[in-house]
């Protein structure tokens, strides 16, 4: 199996072989375990393929054997690289002192910013700050670790209830939470609470207002539960209604459920894509050509150095392919019919809303046809059936009927 990092590590060449036994050549080599791949017919008599440089000089008693001349094409790998950058070495060590630099820069601080503060002055918090030790200037290296510096932070500056320390980049963000005196909750407005469906009265335990219906009685929507009215018929007054109805409410749910059943599961192997960023765009590095997986997951890692709160348009990202394949699993009777069943409890639920409870449920019919099986099903679910409905107005009282 071909390993295109490793040949790119040991050094390649392309080479034009020259002669009528191109191919006994060939065999004798692999004999003795001289790796060749990418072999193809250029001519006649001429073949070309790629060999490892410490393979190369192998060749050559098969090539004198065989009566072959070879002649080399193209060198690639990283030996020719380094060799190439020998050439250049002011601009590799320009570079390298530039990124040394860069790296030393990136480890101090170099502006601390606050956030969030409304009463309190922005120079008392960098104060503080500068206190427990963040500060322009400072090797981040020297910094104490973040959950330190906020309680320091926080015996410092009395006024606020929560600080926060992050460091992104050469940048010291200290975000500050003050503390605000509770706002009162306005009163609430005049309001029933009626039945938002139709249902049975379950349980009413009424907190504010009249309560004007009973336990399992049956209600329509829009029905008053919890009058905000009260009083008596002289004397009136709007209030809130406050307070908790449940009811029996019914369901009808209708399920399908298939009894083949398809997942997917990983099968261990995974390749890995990499790309250089340049701006929006992305382009292939290594490897060049890759046979892609028939179904796939796939993750996704990026590199972007940043500085001062600058992120560099160019950066590096690597994506990560698992294989998976999918498994057939082929449900019983009895296994389809609970799997419908469950989902038509969720579904109830999720219609129901918060802390219903099935009570009761009966199957109307199931039928298994076509490979999938069929499934009607009756629920009765206790859920809170009480919604708000404002009062717009009081009634008017009624007047006393005078006798002449």
């Amino acid at each position: 199996m071909r390993n295109g990092l490793q040949e790119w590590l040991d050094g390649y060449i392309t080479i034009t072989v020259r002669g009528k036994r191109f191919e006994r050549m060939l065999n004798m080599a692999v004999r003795e375990g001289i790796r060749i791949w990418n072999i193809r017919r250029v001519g006649q008599e001429v073949g070309r393929c790629d060999i490892l440089i410490r393979d190369y000089f192998r060749l050559r008693p098969f090539l004198r054997e065989t009566g072959c001349r070879p002649h080399v094409e193209r060198r690639g790998g990283l030996p020719f690289w380094l060799v190439r950058l020998r050439r250049r070495a002011g601009l590799v060590i320009g570079a390298s002192l530039f990124l040394v630099g860069m790296y030393m820069l990136s480890s101090f601080v170099w502006q601390v910013e606050v956030q969030g503060v409304r009463q309190m002055r922005p120079e008392a918090v960098t104060n503080a700050a500068a206190q427990v030790g963040i500060k322009e200037g400072v090797w981040k290296a020297k910094l104490k670790e973040s959950h330190v510096l906020q309680r320091e932070l926080m015996s410092l500056l009395p006024e606020a209830s929560r600080v926060i320390v992050d460091i992104q980049g050469t940048k010291a963000i200290i975000q500050v939470v003050e503390k605000e005196e509770p706002e009162k909750p306005a009163p609430p407005s005049p309001r029933h609470l009626v039945a938002k469906k139709r249902a049975v009265v379950h349980t009413i335990l009424p907190e504010a207002g009249k309560s004007m219906v009973s336990v399992n009685q049956f209600v329509e929507k829009g029905q008053t539960l919890i009058s905000g009215i009260i009083g008596n018929e002289t004397r009136q007054k709007a209030v809130a209604a406050r307070g908790t109805v449940k009811g029996e409410v019914w369901y009808v749910s209708n399920v399908t459920m298939p009894l083949a059943q398809v997942h997917y599961q990983l099968t261990g192997e995974r390749q890995q894509t990499q790309y250089l960023l340049v701006g929006p765009f992305a382009v292939q590095i290594w490897p060049f050509k890759q046979q892609p997986f028939a179904q796939a997951e796939s993750v996704e890692q990026r590199f972007q150095p940043s500085y001062a709160g600058f992120t560099s348009p160019i950066g590096w990202k690597t994506v990560t392919q698992a294989e998976v394949q999918p498994v057939r699993r082929e449900l019983s009777m009895e296994e389809a019919l609970q799997a419908a069943k469950q989902a038509a409890r969720e579904d109830v639920l999720r219609q129901a809303g918060k802390d219903a409870v099935i009570q009761d449920e009966k199957v109307l019919h199931v039928k298994r046809e076509n490979g999938k099986v069929y499934l009607s099903i009756h629920f009765s679910v206790i859920e809170d059936i009480a919604v708000e409905q404002p009062i717009l107005g009081l009634p008017p009282a009624p007047q006393a009927n005078g006798n002449s």
